[in-house]
C-alpha cells in the first residue's frame, strides 16, 4: 500500500481563477478505519479486497475509488453501494473497458469505481445527496438464449434420487455455457437441496467468469444509466453558452459508449470552432484513446488549439 498526498491544481467551473486543493492517493486495499470520518456503510462498500485505487480530497472531500474484480465480487459491491444513506443511487453501465488509472510510472486497471461525495452540510440532513457506480463492461450484448425448459428440468434433476441422473443433469447444464448465467441465478434464489445448490454454485460461477449485463445483480432502489441517457446528458453540455461546459460535454460525448460514428461529426464541429477549451477537449477525445475503445479512429484534425484565435 501506498498513500501520497498531491497538491493539485483543479479548475471550478465557473471561477475566474484556479483554486488549489490536497487529494490523497492510495493504493492498494489497506482496510479503512472508523477514523476516517466514514459511516458504516461507506466504509463496507470500501474495505474489499477488489479495491486497487482510492483517491479523496479535492476540494470537497470527495472520494472516488476504483475496484477490480469479478462478476460475484461485482454483485456484492453493488448490494454494498445500495447500502450506502443517500438520497439517490445511480448506476452507469458503459459498455467499454475502463481506460487504467494512471498514477506516476504505473497503471492500475479497473472495472468498476464509486464517487462518494461529503455528507450535506446544509441542515436537510445527514446522509450523501448523491453517490454513484460506473460499471465498465466490455462485452455488453449477453450470448445467444439458453433452451429455458429443458434448462430448468435439468436443474430439477439435480435434486433427483438417482446419482445417474444428477450427474447427467450436471453435465447438460455445463454445456450451455454462459447464456445459463440468468437461470442458474434465478433458480438459486428458489427451494434446492444442499447437493443441488453447491452444484448450481459452481456451475454458475464457471459460466460467470467475466462481466456483463447478464450477470449483473442490481439491488431495487437504484438508478440505473446506460449510454444513451450519457449521450444525451453530454448533448446538453454542449448546448451550454459557457465554453468550460461544452468542453466538458465534448469529453462525456466520447466517453458515454455508443458507437464512434455516432459522435466523430460532432468532435470534429467542436474541433473546428472558436472555442479554446471546446476544441482542446475534442482534440483530447479523438486522440486520447477514449474513442478507441468503442471502435473509433480519431481523424486527421491537426495539432490542438492551445489558444482562442490559434490555429
Amino acid at each position: 500500500m501506498r498513500r501520497i498526498i498531491l497538491l493539485g491544481l483543479i479548475v471550478v467551473l465557473g471561477a475566474s481563477t484556479p483554486a488549489f486543493a490536497l487529494r490523497m492517493i492510495m493504493v492498494g486495499n489497506q482496510t479503512l478505519g472508523p477514523g476516517n470520518g466514514l459511516d458504516k456503510e461507506v466504509l463496507d462498500a470500501f474495505n474489499v479486497p477488489e479495491r486497487v485505487i482510492l483517491s479523496e480530497g479535492g476540494l470537497d472531500g470527495n472520494y472516488e475509488v476504483y475496484f477490480l474484480g469479478g462478476p460475484k465480487a461485482l454483485n456484492e459491491a453493488l448490494r454494498r453501494f445500495a447500502a450506502i444513506k443517500a438520497g439517490k443511487h445511480e448506476v452507469i453501465l458503459v459498455p467499454l473497458p475502463a481506460r487504467p488509472f494512471d498514477f506516476g510510472k504505473k497503471s492500475y486497471p479497473y472495472d468498476w469505481m464509486m464517487h462518494i461525495p461529503p455528507r450535506r452540510s446544509d441542515g436537510r440532513g445527514t446522509e450523501r445527496e448523491f453517490v454513484t457506480m460506473t460499471v465498465y463492461i466490455p462485452n455488453p450484448g449477453p450470448p445467444a438464449p439458453t433452451d429455458a425448459v429443458a434448462a430448468r428440468k435439468w436443474i430439477a434433476d439435480l435434486g433427483n434420487d438417482s446419482f445417474k441422473v444428477r450427474e447427467l443433469a450436471a453435465r447438460e447444464l455445463a454445456a450451455l455455457g454462459p447464456s445459463a448465467a440468468g437461470i442458474f441465478r434465478e433458480a438459486l434464489k428458489g427451494k434446492l437441496t444442499p447437493e443441488a445448490r453447491d452444484r448450481l454454485e459452481k456451475l454458475l460461477a464457471d459460466v460467470s467468469k467475466d462481466i456483463r449485463v447478464d450477470t449483473l445483480d442490481l439491488p431495487a432502489g437504484l438508478t440505473v444509466v446506460g449510454p444513451d441517457d450519457l449521450l444525451a446528458r453530454a448533448r446538453k453540455l454542449l448546448a451550454d453558452k459557457a465554453d468550460h461546459i461544452r468542453g466538458n460535454g465534448a469529453n462525456k460525448l466520447a466517453e458515454c459508449g455508443v458507437p464512434a460514428k455516432e459522435v466523430l461529426p460532432e468532435l470534429e464541429k467542436i474541433l473546428k470552432s472558436e472555442s479554446e477549451w471546446g476544441s482542446n477537449a475534442a482534440y483530447g477525445a479523438l486522440w486520447g484513446g477514449q474513442l478507441s475503445r468503442s471502435g473509433g479512429q480519431a481523424v486527421a484534425a491537426g495539432p490542438p488549439r492551445r489558444g482562442r484565435g490559434e490555429s
